[in-house]
């Protein structure tokens, strides 16, 4: 079965007064995207005073879900399918859903968080002239936003936020600090200035005169408990949910794991015609799983291949830059640098099968928990210290990026621990509402799903206690539910590997155009990544050497699509302060389809090497020099 990659885009907006120069952003959003939409595509709008809603979706849809629907006063714009959509509107077809589920949610926001995540729902009432915009619990499903000059844009995708404002793009200079420490965006950051992430658990009201935004405590979300007989239930309800939402038989990978297991018993549970896949390592396992049914399930099996010492051969590598400059045009930033060595999309109306996970299945088994948590003084402190020792590249990124970092985590923690959460959970915590709802693809695309996202299975993970967690009572106490055959069999071990060739960026058929970008960050240490790139440009570098290379690199390559995207922006840019690569926020004639970036235009090569001499930067860095270059203005 096939479905949208993730051509599915909503645009919302309230303008301050009037209806504002609505029809211009739409058209620079068409002009953009055209490409990389494809032909089949359609859009829907709704204009209510100075709101409005616009969606454009597959003509043809292979969900069942639509994308857009208007009934009387109401126009609804969907992004996602929303999995146990039953349990708000009864026994609908998912065709005559989305109006009744919409009403159900603006009569009592707080049920839109009984449904699993990904999800964004977007309602104008043309009688009352209000846009309403609901995000899920986790905050998976993406939704961004930007203030223009005379209103609020909120949109799923930031390029389009952007394009629709008319909002010249440049990098986050907070964003990219983060970026370069970790790996993402850390809170409410993106890669563009400007351009800030709608929370989960988030419902934004605007009718033109007043924006008001409520937000209900994550902490508050998952707490109390959830029996496991309820809580498998639930799981039995999502996947009859996905056959309603998918016709067809959906194929669900079983490995040896515990989050695949799971999700699969549910499928089986429930009576849902599936079709196994199993393939690697935890073969045997999954092989095993299958022999202790009572009856026959179609089961494809993909043995793995024999592993090659890492010292046999080098890997060949693809032209890194090039390949950088396409992730961002289809991910527009929001992938990570570990992505590189994968091939991107073409565009975003490619197909793929029904993808089914089991993502948000790590919080019931402590993904962030040191080997030896049991022992540790449960505190922030150490819980944060030991968090930014994983995230952070020991050698790389600037001392301000790393202690960016620290204060991000530590300010998460201490959220965590203001709702309750005063163990480990703070840990699971912090891998939902940063690391979950950041780095995964789950949201990326329609049609990839994870019955664990249901929030009964997030409040039976809190309601774990350390023990119970590294124990993976959970998933035990759901397996017994949903296939007790399965409760018995131990999950799979993976035995001591083969390590994995390392993909060095100096081995690269365009080392010599990477070398000259890994220059001129201030989120990086210059004297390290000179280091680093020695190293890996001898053949001896490690995979952790080459983090902070390919996230320098990352970094660098975006300027190159803030040029193509600000070939579509008509608004000249505010004046700022020199940026490291001022072609970045430079507009451009606007083409029909995007093209490759210009030229940057480069700074003397005197003001250059000031720039880069060492004892400079330090002086910069300095509240004295801020408070002389404040006067200077």
């Amino acid at each position: 079965m096939l479905v949208l990659v993730g051509m599915e885009t909503i645009v919302g907006y309230a303008f301050d007064r009037g209806a504002g120069a609505a029809d211009a952003g739409v058209e620079r959003v068409e002009a953009y995207y055209r490409a990389l939409w494809g032909d089949d595509i359609v859009r829907d709008r709704c204009r209510a005073g100075a709101v409005g809603l616009i969606s454009w979706s597959r003509a043809k849809p292979l969900s069942s879900w639509p994308a857009w629907r208007a009934a009387g006063e109401l126009c609804v714009a969907s992004l996602y399918a929303p999995l146990g959509y039953e349990s708000l509107v009864g026994d609908l077809v998912p065709e005559q859903a989305a109006v009744p589920l919409a009403r159900a949610v603006l009569a009592a926001p707080g049920r839109m968080l009984e449904l699993a995540a990904p999800f964004v729902l977007g309602v104008v009432d043309r009688a009352a002239e209000r846009l309403d915009l609901f995000t899920d619990s986790v905050g998976l499903g993406r939704l961004f936003q930007v203030r223009m000059a005379d209103g609020w844009v909120w949109s799923n995708r930031p390029v389009a936020a952007c394009l629709f404002a008319d909002l010249p793009l440049r990098a986050s200079t907070e964003g990219w600090q983060y970026a370069a420490g970790c790996g993402w965006f850390m809170g409410d950051t993106t890669p563009y200035a400007g351009v800030q992430v709608v929370p989960g658990a988030t419902h934004v009201a605007a009718d033109g005169r007043q924006r008001i935004v409520t937000r209900i405590d994550p902490a508050s979300v998952w707490s109390g408990t959830t029996p496991a007989e309820e809580t498998a239930e639930g799981l039995r309800t999502v996947v009859r949910s996905i056959g309603r939402l998918w016709p067809g038989t959906p194929t669900v990978d079983l490995s040896g794991g515990r989050d695949s297991r799971v999700v699969a018993a549910a499928f089986l549970s429930a009576g849902v015609d599936v079709r196994l896949n199993s393939y690697g390592p935890e073969v045997p396992v999954a092989e095993q799983l299958v022999a202790a049914l009572p009856y026959e399930v179609e089961h494809v099996v993909k043995r793995p291949q024999p592993v090659l010492p890492a010292s046999s051969a080098s890997p060949v590598l693809p032209e890194v830059v090039d390949r950088a400059r396409r992730w961002h045009r289809y991910g527009e930033g929001l992938r990570p640098a570990s992505y590189l060595f994968h091939g991107p999309p073409a565009d975003l109306a490619g197909v793929d099968h029904l993808a089914i996970g089991g993502a948000g299945g790590e919080v019931a088994h402590g993904h962030f928990y040191p080997r030896d948590v049991l022992k540790l003084d449960a505190n922030i402190d150490v819980f944060t210290q030991q968090l930014t020792a994983r995230l952070v590249p020991a050698r790389g990124p600037a001392e301000a990026a790393r202690e960016a970092v620290r204060v991000q985590v530590q300010r998460v923690l201490r959220e965590a621990s203001a709702g309750g959460l005063d163990d480990a959970r703070m840990l699971d915590h912090f891998y939902i509402v940063e690391r979950l709802r950041r780095w995964g693809t789950t949201a990326e695309r329609s049609g990839v799903v994870s019955p664990l996202l249901l929030p009964a299975f997030m409040r039976g993970a809190f309601g774990l206690t350390t023990r119970q967690r590294l124990g993976n009572e959970l998933h035990l106490a759901l397996l017994r539910e949903l296939m007790p055959q399965w409760a018995d069999i131990p999950f799979y071990k993976p035995a001591a590997s083969v390590p994995a060739q390392v993909k060095r960026l100096g081995a690269a058929p365009d080392q010599e155009e990477v070398r000259v970008r890994l220059r001129g960050s201030d989120d990086f240490d210059e004297a390290a990544i000179r280091t680093l790139w020695a190293t890996s440009a001898a053949g001896k570098s490690t995979a952790a050497d080459e983090v902070a290379l390919r996230q320098l690199l990352w970094r660098s390559v975006f300027d190159d699509h803030l040029g193509e995207v600000n070939q579509h922006i008509t608004r000249p840019p505010a004046a700022t302060s020199a940026p490291a690569r001022p072609a970045s926020t430079t507009p451009r004639p606007a083409p029909t389809t995007p093209g490759p970036a210009s030229a940057p235009v480069r700074a003397s090569p005197l003001k250059q090497r000031v720039r880069r001499n060492p004892a400079v930067r330090r002086l910069a860095r300095t509240q004295l020099w801020r408070s002389v270059r404040k006067c200077l203005r």
